[in-house]
């Protein structure tokens, strides 16, 4: 070998473990770096059997063969119904693959489908603790492992869709009610300002501390008892006891009355709120901010000021981790590749906003504390009641146009052309029964120029008129005494909430369902059906509205002399109905 080759030899292997040095000098940065960036997984595992500690330690790099058996069985005891087992045995997994999108989706649904049934109706409490734990668990612990894994995103939002605000669990209501309960606190005035304001409030205590009077009066508070001070749970207590003083030391709220005059207390308030909302709930104000200025409902007299998102409505925090995740793991290329996954989360989008549109103003009474305990009865104890809000029709109908062109190579084109369609028509109705005719007019003149049809070449009034009498059709006489007795109640409920624009509109409804029976039969077939004249219906709507214990007391009692004050001549009406009414069951009883 001549000693040019030798020499080339030698460089080479001089320059190889040169490179492996320097290669191994490195390794602990890097293991470091990934430790920091938690790009590991060898923790082991906790409260398992020890023959499977000890196999997934001894087998290092084979672990997924571990979880391939895990996995396996785990989805053969869900199978069995085994649930708690199953659960145990996903735990697991996730602690083995972190990163596997998979399994935390399977025990989030687990626990808030199957787990949370498994508990009778009778124990709400119980299943809302099992529905809370699987969406605590995408939300605080699968999504920050995954934070590029829409699946998760997706699977968050539907429980808040799905479970909780949809109606398939029984509970469903109590569900809501807890949401609203810790919810409602937090959120001032629910004003666009108040949101701005909580979007503006640091994360840290510790820049509040710099001002020398928010010091002095933590200082006091931390004084009077030793929960408040501020630590890192302070935000909580402090939260717990503004809304529940009685529970601390009775100097503590001397110190809020000494220092109430200074704003001091208003500013912890709104910065303690703030943080709980990203603690408690991982809520970014920031980020409400702009949803409310996206998607909140629209102000009919000023479109350009949207009043903000109802946030203690579960649909809302569905669009929110929906929103989050297509920002977040979303196509971001602007390309026409969409995942499965990504139209699924766009459909919670609008799915959740209809049913804001068909549901989406949120009315709660406490429970009610005579509730028979003998007698559970979920709707009377937690009086939640969801009614339409035709507010978000603009925001439903401009991500249903945005989800037609976006998704339209996907073949889904005509399928979302036909739900939009069907949505105007419903929309045109809705808004000509409420009593926004000038608002109907547009969405009018907008279908027949969207979706020019024959049916569509009539004026407003004629086609309002139609659909009434075609939803009607199939619908006999003998049940018209009900359908306008039902409308005339649910009108005179959203008059005690003071929902005037719908309570108006379902009144008119009502009345033009009367007329629609009374000229296709006359007075002698009602007569004959024993069907009442319109103002004896008014009356007997009302008087059921009255004596339904469904609603509280309080809420009834109020709407009588809101109608006696404000509705002079209704109240008349009723009165005079009253007097005849009671005359005719004495004269009845005689006979």
């Amino acid at each position: 070998m001549r000693v040019r080759d030798r020499l080339i030899i030698i460089f080479c292997l001089v320059a190889a473990a040169g490179f492996l040095w320097l290669g191994g000098s490195q390794l602990d940065y890097i293991n470091n770096q990934r430790s920091n960036m938690n790009l590991v997984s060898t923790a082991p595992l906790e409260n398992a059997p020890p023959s499977l500690a000890f196999v997934t330690v001894a087998m290092g790099a084979f672990r997924g063969l571990v979880v391939d058996i895990l996995w396996i069985r785990a989805d053969s005891l869900k199978q069995k119904g085994q649930y708690f087992d199953a659960k145990q045995l996903a735990e697991w997994i996730t602690m083995l693959q972190p990163r596997f999108a998979a399994v935390w989706d399977f025990q989030a649904w687990n626990m808030a489908y199957n787990l949370s049934v498994a508990m009778p109706a009778t124990q709400p409490q119980e299943r809302w603790r099992w529905v809370r734990n699987g969406y605590e668990l995408l939300r605080d612990r699968g999504i920050p492992q995954n934070p590029r894994s829409i699946q998760l995103y997706r699977s968050l939002a539907w429980i808040f869709q799905h479970k909780i605000g949809g109606i398939t669990d029984d509970v469903h209501k109590y569900y809501q009610f807890r949401m609203y309960e810790s919810l409602k606190p937090l959120l001032g005035d629910e004003s666009n300002e108040y949101f701005r304001m909580l979007a503006d409030e640091p994360n840290d205590i510790a820049v509040l501390l710099k001002d020398p009077l928010a010091a002095e009066y933590l200082a006091a508070l931390e004084k009077a008892d030793a929960r408040l001070k501020p630590d890192e749970d302070f935000v909580v207590n402090y939260v717990q006891f503004r809304q529940t003083p009685a529970a601390y030391d009775s100097n503590a709220f001397k110190a809020v009355e000494m220092y109430r005059e200074t704003g001091i207390v208003q500013k912890l308030d709104l910065f303690s709120r703030a943080n709980f909302l990203r603690r408690e709930w991982k809520l970014e104000p920031k980020l409400m901010v702009d949803l409310n200025r996206l998607y909140g409902p629209v102000n009919l007299e000023d479109p350009n000021n949207p009043f903000p998102l109802p946030w203690t409505h579960p649909q809302v925090h569905a669009i929110y981790w929906a929103i989050k995740g297509l920002r977040a793991a979303g196509n971001r290329e602007n390309t026409d590749e969409y995942s499965i996954d990504e139209l699924n989360t766009d459909r919670i989008v609008f799915h959740s906003l209809q049913a804001l549109y068909r549901s989406g103003k949120i009315v709660v009474y406490p429970p009610d504390p005579c509730a028979d305990p003998a007698n559970y009865d979920i709707d009377a104890m937690f009086r939640v009641f969801l009614m339409p809000d035709l507010r978000f029709y603009e925001r439903y109908n401009d991500y249903l146009e945005k989800m037609i062109v976006k998704y339209a190579k996907f073949g889904n084109e005509e399928t979302l052309a036909g739900g939009h369609r069907n949505f105007l028509i419903n929309a045109v109705s809705s808004f000509y029964q409420a009593g926004h005719i000038k608002k109907a007019g547009e969405i009018y003149q907008y279908l027949r120029q969207k979706y020019p049809r024959e049916e569509f070449n009539v004026p407003l009034v004629v086609f309002a008129r139609e659909r009434l009498k075609e939803e009607l059709r199939d619908i006999g006489i003998d049940d018209a005494r009900e359908i306008i007795i039902m409308m005339l109640r649910e009108a005179y409920f959203r008059y005690s909430i003071r929902d005037d624009d719908e309570a108006a509109g379902r009144e008119k409804m009502a009345q033009e369902v009367y007329d629609y029976y009374h000229s296709q039969f006359g007075d002698v077939e009602f007569n004959r059906l024993g069907i009442p004249s319109m103002n004896r219906m008014r009356y007997l709507a009302i008087n059921d509205f009255l004596n339904d214990m469904e609603y509280p007391e309080n809420l009834r009692r109020n709407l009588l002399a809101r109608i006696k004050i404000e509705r002079p001549e209704l109240f008349d009406k009723l009165q005079q109905e009253h007097k005849q009414y009671v005359g005719e069951q004495k004269q009845e009883g005689n006979d």
